[in-house]
């Protein structure tokens, strides 16, 4: 499964729009039915209204009928500004949405250069998170 999205990702980061800091950034969130869903960061000129990959592809699948507790897997790749192809964690906005969005039970597959990946459950990525269920 390592490698499964790492292609898919590539030609997604075409898609992303990042015309200020030249940091494309790709995802790809995979739901417990199997649900694919794709996202990309978009830059505002207003940075506070930029959208990260992640989120996106998460947004969308809410769109499209996902629940909380849906989201399995997350997988990323990211561009610098140079071309290379770099392996990037989540923010913490995103580690946020992931962790709600998934029930804290998703793993993020963070790609690098040569397709190699970092696997990491979200609650090792945010530990303590704030589901909610607090409120």
């Amino acid at each position: 499964m390592s490698k499964q999205y790492y292609q898919e990702l590539i030609e997604l980061l075409d898609q992303s729009y990042a015309p200020y800091s030249g940091f494309n950034v790709a995802s790809i969130i995979v739901c417990k039915n199997g649900d694919v869903f794709k996202g990309v960061n978009v830059e505002s000129a207003a940075y506070p209204t930029t959208i990260c990959a992640e989120r996106n592809a998460i947004h969308t699948a809410v769109t499209n009928g996902s629940k909380k507790g849906d989201v399995q897997a997350v997988y990323i790749l990211a561009r610098n500004d140079t071309g290379g192809l770099i392996r990037a964690f989540p923010c913490g906005s995103c580690r946020q949405v992931i962790a709600e969005q998934s029930g804290n039970d998703a793993i993020v597959y963070c790609y690098n250069e040569l397709g190699e990946v970092a696997e990491h459950s979200i609650a090792e990525l945010l530990p303590h998170a704030f589901l909610g269920d607090e409120l």
